[in-house]
């Protein structure tokens, strides 16, 4: 069978479902990242938390506490910042999976179509063969019972 005109078709649709995937694991793997230091900013925050109230035990001037508590401010802040990196990393991650499926829908489209293509050419194959039987059993025996 000659080239399908479907295989052109599938092969285009590959190459998008692939860079479509591309995308989608750099977007998860920022994703993970942004998961990553989000996390390590707590750890770091709940560990001077504790200096502080270990400090604070132990006495601690006026101006450290002041600059323990600033410090812990900007914390909070960076977290903040953090946690909304990771709310845009999350939908970007999302919107990417969602361009991958549709691509890889589309590709499976492709080789459904492809597919069925070939199985109607085995069908026409089939019946033209089973025609080509047919018509030579019938010459034989004609030529039998006619003495041809």
């Amino acid at each position: 069978m000659a080239q399908s005109k479907y295989q052109l078709l599938i092969q285009l649709a590959d190459e998008k479902q692939q860079a479509a995937a591309e995308r989608m694991g750099a977007a998860q793997n920022r994703l993970i990242q942004a998961q990553s230091r989000q996390q390590q900013l707590h750890d770091f925050r709940e560990e001077y938390r504790h200096r502080l109230v270990d400090s604070g035990g132990k006495g601690i001037s006026v101006m450290q506490y002041q600059d323990f508590c600033k410090f812990l401010l900007r914390l909070d802040e960076a977290m903040t910042q953090q946690t909304q990196e990771v709310e845009r990393c999350t939908q970007r991650f999302v919107m990417e999976r969602q361009a991958w499926q549709m691509e890889y829908k589309k590709f499976k489209a492709y080789e459904k179509l492809l597919q069925r293509e070939i199985e109607r050419e085995a069908q026409k194959e089939a019946k033209l063969q089973q025609k080509q039987t047919d018509e030579f059993a019938t010459r034989q025996f004609w030529d039998r019972t006619h003495g041809g």
